[in-house]
């Protein structure tokens, strides 16, 4: 008993020790950074930044988890409880497919080589994705570890687990964790055949439906509770706005208003308002609300020229066989994209276990029928995606991750077995090599993208700093002028209240901001933007034209003044109206 409790945290010391120094080894080559602005404006409703004070509601999060790190954040004010919520989960993954990996091995030979491919794998394909962390990836990682752990786990505590895991998963990202799903079913359904060949065969099926009704159980609750403190006027209001703009800007063409007068006309707006919506300043107008956002986003929907769907779907299925089978070095963090290594190790996992069924006649058709499963699942989830066009390698990478976690812990439940042992092993040591040749590859593209990132945000931390230390003053900047920025994770964390804003985005026109604009004492955006002490912020080679127009729209005839430059590219503007 002794022995084995001391073998128990031993393995739990070694994986916890390679996790270490992986991430080690990570930090001290780059800075952790959020991936996009959406995190970043995440971090800052949590943390208190945005309005003051640490905010439960976190729009993109579903409230009981965005509640959860709010009152954290409420504990340690000077603390990044965000970022390090999300290095923790990605850790936390890595850590536990490790872990179980050397629990089920006992022959040191095999759990070495089932080890090594697995840091090669991390190394070789994450390495980007746990410097550029984001949130919709960290998601798909927890699915697929949960995968993982479905195959190669048994009991209740790992029931558990996984259940836990899985809706930790739901409450961060459950869009990205809805479209992972099939994948972690798969996974259910392999673990449930592999039982239910066994004895107790009413008892297995007992377990593993309740199981199930567990899990989604659990996640109706999780929902219902963020309907529920999402249920106000002033909340119900917004999240029409909020799905209507994502409706606009992330899936349909703005109509210009020149050809659609009319419609234009016939919902309130003139051509100065409609600029705002090109330029994603609509929170200057307070009558582009919910209802008039709709109008558009369905009017956009309704002129739109689709392709017909089968030309859609003849495309992206040419892309999709494309993406199977093309092996290239990367060029850079996104773009051009390219699914090399993990095309490349998923193939190779496929083969391995296909081979190793192939070489095992008792239960062979039942492994070759469930590969054939998973193979036209995935298919459809990458068809989804394709047709959809909404292709960001957080989405495509983490479905990809998913898959090759459960590929993995089929490969791990039968790497002992005397028929499959020979093909899995040598399955593995390709996959580490494979591994290895790109580890340079993915290191030298994230350096790159190290440097450009720091280039790109110089500009931007001088912009922030001649912000931060003028407190009596506010900034309204231009939307499109504050994308570029990406925040390193763990430099100069602050989280007292930012005394600026943008003038549109996904938080825009929520009670947070109506919350931000009392706190500073403005009734709306429009005239907050003539009070003496605020500001216009705009990057030097954009035009303020419409600006001017919509003011004059408004019957407010106002010049503009250039009051300073920051850093070559920022003008800080003073908007006043003419007496």
């Amino acid at each position: 008993m002794q022995s084995n409790k001391k073998r128990v945290l031993l393995n739990i010391c070694i994986a916890a020790g390679i996790t270490a120094v992986i991430m080690l080894m990570i930090a001290a080559l780059f800075d952790y950074y959020f991936d996009l602005n959406d995190d970043v404006l995440m971090k800052d409703l949590l943390s208190g930044s945005y309005i003051g004070k640490p905010a439960a509601h976190n729009i993109q999060m579903l409230y009981p988890i965005s509640a959860l790190i709010s009152l954290i954040y409420r504990l340690f004010r000077k603390t990044n409880v965000y970022g390090i919520f999300l290095c923790l989960c990605q850790c936390s993954c890595m850590f536990m497919i490790l872990h179980r990996t050397i629990n089920i091995e006992k022959d040191t030979i095999v759990k070495f080589i089932a080890v090594i491919a697995e840091v090669l794998m991390y190394i070789g394909c994450l390495t980007g994705h746990l410097i550029y962390v984001q949130y919709t990836f960290t998601v798909a990682m927890m699915a697929g570890t949960a995968a993982f752990l479905v195959i190669t786990g048994n009991g209740k505590k790992n029931r558990a687990l996984v259940c836990i895991i899985l809706w930790i998963s739901f409450l961060v990202r459950s869009e990205m964790l809805l479209l992972m799903l099939p994948i972690a079913g798969m996974a259910w359904g392999y673990r449930f055949i592999s039982d239910f060949g066994e004895e107790k065969k009413k008892e297995i099926r007992t377990i593993y439906i309740r199981w199930a009704l567990v899990l989604f159980t659990g996640l109706i609750i999780c929902k219902g509770v963020d309907v529920l403190a999402y249920s106000s006027d002033r909340w119900t209001e917004f999240r029409k706005l909020f799905d209507s703009r994502t409706e606009l800007y992330d899936y349909q063409t703005i109509p210009d208003y020149e050809t659609n007068r009319d419609f234009y006309e016939s919902i309130g707006l003139d051509e100065a308002e409609v600029e705002l919506l090109f330029n994603y300043n609509f929170g200057l107008d307070e009558e582009i609300d919910s209802k008039t956002m709709l109008q558009v986003a369905e009017y956009a929907k309704s002129i739109k020229e689709e392709t017909p769907m089968p030309q859609r779907i003849k495309a992206a299925f040419s892309k999709y066989l494309y993406r199977l089978y093309h092996f290239s070095l990367q060029e850079s963090f996104e773009y051009p994209q390219t699914d090399a290594p993990w095309n490349i190790i998923i193939l190779i996992m496929y083969l391995s276990i296909c081979i190793s069924a192939l070489s095992r006649k008792k239960d062979s058709f039942i492994k070759i029928a469930f590969l054939i499963a998973l193979f036209v699942v995935r298919s459809l989830l990458w068809m989804y995606i394709l047709v959809g066009e909404r292709d960001p390698i957080r989405i495509t990478h983490g479905l990809m991750f998913a898959e090759m976690a459960l590929l993995l812990g089929i490969m791990m439940n039968n790497i002992s077995s005397n028929s499959w042992k020979v093909h899995i092993r040598t399955g593995l040591i390709f996959v580490s090599v494979i591994s290895a040749i790109y580890v340079p590859n993915n290191m030298t593209i994230s350096q790159m993208e190290a440097v450009d990132r720091k280039r790109v945000n110089e500009p931007y931390l001088e912009l922030y700093e001649y912000i931060d230390d003028k407190p009596e003053n506010f900034y309204w900047i231009d939307v499109y002028s504050s994308v570029s920025y990406s925040e390193k994770m763990f430099a100069n964390t602050d989280n007292s209240l930012d005394n600026f804003d943008i003038l549109g985005g996904w938080a825009c026109k929520s009670p947070l901001q109506t919350t931000k604009l009392e706190t500073f004492g403005f009734e709306d955006i429009q005239s907050s933007l003539l009070s003496s002490n605020v500001y216009f912020v705009v990057k030097s080679e954009y035009s303020t034209d419409w600006l001017v127009s919509y003011y004059n729209n408004k019957g407010i005839d106002i010049e503009l003044s250039e009051i300073d430059m920051v850093a070559d590219t920022f003008k800080i503007i003073k908007v006043n109206e003419k007496r």
